[in-house]
């Protein structure tokens, strides 16, 4: 087969994938692109009026990005730009599925292009994201700074209009590539509803992610091979592959296994008590001594020591809390970077209470213990701030926010103690919180 004939069998659909007439136009680039540029600029030219069935353009995206094209670009750009409609009607799947590696991979330099469209309101969504992650991948391999890609965020992120889709991609972006430095932005994102949680998740889920070097980031294919990127593809006739057979054993071990991980765990004993002296420290953390804090109130309202879960059981809830710079792995930033100590140990006790627990069904706890535990660490939490804010002379919450909280505002935690002492009925310890929020905030709760 010659390439005028490869290029003949590609040019419409067909039901089988035509893998030798892709490998005949990846053996001969230079010979092929013309065609190639013909067919995009067809495609740009007649829109929805492009003949039913005519596919060249389509695989003209992925050949041109195998092949690294610099001069393609422009038409890639261009075709990514049409009306959603159109777009749809020409590439369909590609917008999300090849688009941005077609970008990525024929990039010729005009980054203020690519800023310039996703800031386009009339132009496919899903097309401006594709533009963004070949502006993240940019960053990723070193072709952008890291100042310049946080320029390049933070003027998207303060542009108005742009779409929950591209405000969920932006916020991602600044996790993906540890912008720690964005931090305010995110917020901003959060405290102004365009970051949407049902999308993203929250925004102290936000904060972790930020620190996790666990997964190799990529928005881009490095490389491509058009043939096989596009050889699986639904659009095409696919030959059924026999499924490998369980053997009757393993499935019996796995029956066994799973019966064993979903069983309920066994309730714990309750820890022994222990006798507190009237002048010993109150275990409640308000650095009083007992019998002038909880040795006089009823049962229901004494506070167990912050020891009410053990070292094991808070350290697997801290898993995905970020790591504090122990043990430093170099180009990595750790919270350390950023806060001190005593920040980082109040934000621990905040994110202990209200970190999102995913605990199976079989397991969940009743509300009322779920409210001792939140309200135990959030008290440990406000005795640490109230010391740490008299000790540094911070004046006001606004100023402890600005330099100290990680992932929670101090009007997020402590509304949530003042609710939980009131339904507690600890008067006594909700008027503290209250006065001090005041006295910081300026206002009331």
């Amino acid at each position: 087969m010659n390439l005028q004939e490869a290029i003949k069998e590609i040019t419409y659909k067909t039901r089988k994938f035509p893998k030798e007439a892709f490998e005949v136009v990846e053996a001969n680039p230079e010979e092929a692109k013309p065609y190639l540029y013909d067919a995009l600029d067809k495609a740009i030219r007649q829109g929805e009026n492009l003949e039913e069935g005519y596919q060249l353009h389509f695989y003209s995206i992925f050949l041109l990005a195998e092949f690294q094209d610099k001069e393609a670009f422009e038409k890639i750009m261009e075709l990514a730009s049409l009306p959603p409609e159109t777009l749809d009607y020409l590439i369909g799947d590609a917008t999300t599925e090849g688009l941005n590696d077609g970008l990525y991979l024929t990039y010729n330099g005009n980054k203020g292009q690519l800023v310039q469209r996703i800031r386009e309101d009339e132009i496919d969504e899903y097309a401006r994201g594709a533009m963004l992650n070949a502006l993240g991948q940019l960053y990723l391999d070193g072709t952008l700074g890291r100042d310049e890609w946080q320029e390049i965020l933070r003027g998207l992120i303060y542009t108005e209009g742009l779409g929950e889709y591209l405000y969920a991609k932006l916020a991602g972006m600044v996790c993906e590539c540890h912008l720690i430095e964005m931090m305010k932005d995110m917020e901003y994102l959060f405290e102004e509803g365009l970051a949407d949680e049902e999308v993203f998740g929250s925004y102290d889920s936000c904060v972790d992610r930020m620190f996790d070097y666990s997964r190799k980031r990529a928005f881009c294919k490095s490389s491509l091979v058009a043939s096989r990127a596009l050889e699986g593809w639904a659009m095409f006739e696919q030959e059924e592959k026999p499924k490998p057979k369980v053997k009757e054993k393993d499935l019996d071990k796995l029956l066994k296994k799973l019966a064993r991980e979903s069983a309920p765990k066994p309730v714990p004993k309750p820890a022994p008590k222990v006798k507190i002296g009237r002048n010993d420290p109150c275990p409640c953390g308000s650095r009083k001594k007992y019998k002038r804090c909880c040795m006089n109130k009823p049962e229901v309202q004494k506070e167990q020591p912050i020891e009410m879960e053990s070292e094991q059981e808070r350290l697997r809830w801290l898993e995905n809390y970020p790591e504090t710079g122990g043990q430093r792995e170099t180009g990595r930033i750790y919270l350390e970077d950023y806060f001190d100590r005593e920040s980082i140990e109040i934000d621990q006790m905040i994110y202990l209470a209200l970190m999102h627990r995913p605990i199976p069904i079989w397991e969940q706890e009743p509300g009322e213990v779920i409210d001792f535990r939140k309200r135990t660490y959030l008290w440990e939490a406000f005795s640490r701030w109230t010391a740490k804010m008299e000790a540094e002379g911070i004046r006001s919450i606004e100023e402890y926010d600005k330099t100290c909280s990680i992932h929670y505002k101090c009007y997020q935690w402590m509304e949530a103690l003042s609710d939980l002492l009131e339904r507690n009925g600890d008067q006594e310890r909700q008027a503290l919180v209250d006065e001090k929020y005041k006295e910081f905030g300026k206002q009331e709760m």
